[in-house]
């Protein structure tokens, strides 16, 4: 249970927080100059993760509801990239592509019982190395330092339960964090930041609901519950119908679950059910974004928030029936893949927008390179620093941009053939889909048709055909079984936590 009894007093605090940010570093009169090798190094690297935050639901993205000051006050005071893409629909092979700088393919996290393999070094691993102390606190249970292994090389832990009945923000996360940073001998750190309070279910204070939420007396009240039942396939809810599973056919809690049987249908939303939900996901928003305030706010306080150089991202967004589901976990539509990137401290130009796009995988060699230390990890990513310098290097065009690591690969261990596997490449301005079940290619142009709401596939065959080659190509003989070493093995609670969050049917 999370309590935060100080939630009016920051609540408060968060409308002049914005002017704090914007007083707190000067204008850029354009990009910085070449760092030299000789440059110090950051002494305080924080990056934050914001689960399951949809980037078009954000001011700085060009979303009209105030859903994010502090961040939009933030990002102006920093660099934001535009077109950010994660390499998954879901939270546990997101984050192993943040810590190591490698696709799924490349990192093996693929499905829900698999652990990160020891042999895959990590960005915390690389900057302990070099002499950080590294910290991380956690919201979790994917990115638990036991099971999952993402979080294994960082010397200070702290995984902080969540419950999804909660309402108040996850002020412990922001106590511990700030707790480490002002501890003595912690310099240089690298801090990992992880915030749960977006995902469902869609919970906040009353103060903020009453921000976004218009009067509504439907039947959608936000629940991870709801949001599973309205994306159930058709074949899995005909499955338990005609051959009731209580393995398979269930969502939740052995105290406290929804049986998928013969009294048990799809949800089906419509326009106003749609947007209370969104409203009650906005309100979330705006509640995590008055806690990065107090988190900015303390560390302004302390004369730090200046030399810090604080990444922020999201491991992958969220899904209204953009495209038939809402949640997230399988599809690679823009509307979970897409993610905020956002970058300020020390050597990252104010007010600068890159439009250049750029992938999760691009975060672990970005920060190495900030600390010199380039070449001390392999990964897929690139360095951002050039396109921080007003740069194009030929790297970046065109480049291979990938999704993969659907959830329907971990149903497929539970229910071969009912749930669909998605996979997605991009390269530029043209995104190709692949769904498994219905062998459906969909190609995308993302500078024109940024709803992916028109498929192309049939009006550029030649492209279709080029990428759909390399993709065959990528996941020829692919196997997406763990080693039997890096099996994580769940017990009945463990996998009832998941089957509660709809990751798990």
């Amino acid at each position: 249970m999370r309590k935060n009894f100080f939630a009016a007093f920051w609540a408060s605090a968060a409308l002049v927080l914005g002017a704090i940010l914007v007083s707190s570093c000067s204008p850029s009169d354009g990009p910085i100059p070449r760092k030299d090798p000789g440059d110090d190094q950051p002494e305080i690297i924080i990056l934050i993760s914001l689960d399951t935050l949809r980037a078009n639901h954000l001011g700085l993205y060009g979303y009209d509801r105030p859903t994010s000051p502090v961040l939009d006050a933030f990002a102006a005071q920093g660099t934001v990239f535009e077109d950010a893409s994660s390499t998954t629909p879901w939270t546990l092979p997101a984050h192993a592509s943040i810590l190591t700088g490698l696709y799924p393919l490349s990192h093996r996290v693929l499905t829900f019982d698999t652990a990160l393999p020891p042999e895959v070094p990590t960005v915390a691993q690389a900057l302990s190395s070099a002499g950080y102390q590294t910290a991380a606190v956690v919201n979790s249970a994917w990115l638990s330092k036991e099971r999952y292994g993402l979080t294994r090389d960082f010397e200070k832990y702290l995984f902080v339960d969540d419950t999804q009945d909660r309402r108040a923000p996850n002020s412990w996360i922001t106590d511990q964090a700030v707790q480490w940073l002002l501890e003595p001998g912690m310099r240089p750190i690298f801090l990992f930041v992880h915030y749960y309070d977006v995902h469902s279910d869609y919970a906040s204070l009353p103060q903020y609901e009453r921000i976004f939420a218009t009067p509504y007396t439907g039947i959608a009240d936000g629940t991870g519950w709801q949001l599973a039942r309205a994306s159930f396939e058709d074949d899995y809810v005909e499955m338990c119908h005609e051959n009731y599973d209580p393995k398979k056919c269930r969502i939740g809690t052995p105290e406290n679950y929804l049986a998928i049987d013969s009294s048990v249908g799809k949800i089906h939303f419509d326009d106003k059910d749609l947007r209370h939900i969104e409203e009650l996901y906005d309100a979330g928003i705006r509640q995590l974004d008055n806690e990065l305030g107090r988190f900015f706010s303390l560390l302004k306080a302390n004369g730090i928030l200046d030399e810090s150089l604080i990444v922020i991202t999201s491991d992958h967004g969220e899904e209204f029936l953009d495209h038939g589901r809402m949640d997230h976990f399988l599809t690679m539509y823009q509307e979970v893949i897409h993610v905020p990137m956002i970058m300020r401290g020390p050597g990252v130009p104010p007010g600068l927008r890159v439009k250049t796009p750029v992938s999760l995988v691009d975060i672990a060699p970005t920060l190495l390179a900030f600390a010199n230390l380039e070449t001390s990890l392999s990964t897929d990513g690139h360095d951002l620093s050039p396109l921080l310098r007003g740069e194009a290097p030929p790297a970046f065009t065109n480049r291979p941009i990938y999704g993969e690591a659907s959830g329907g690969l971990t149903y497929e261990l539970m229910m071969e053939g009912i749930y669909p596997v998605y996979r997605s490449l991009r390269r530029g301005q043209y995104k190709l889909i692949f769904n498994s079940k219905d062998e459906d290619w969909a190609l995308y142009d993302l500078e024109n048709d940024p709803q992916e709401a028109h498929n192309l596939a049939s009006k550029k065959p030649a492209l279709v055909a080029e990428i759909t080659a390399e993709m065959r190509a990528r996941y020829a003989d692919f196997d997406p079984s763990p080693a039997p070493e890096d099996r994580v093995e769940l017990d009945a609670d463990e996998l009832e936590r998941l089957r509660a969050l709809g990751y798990v049917p």
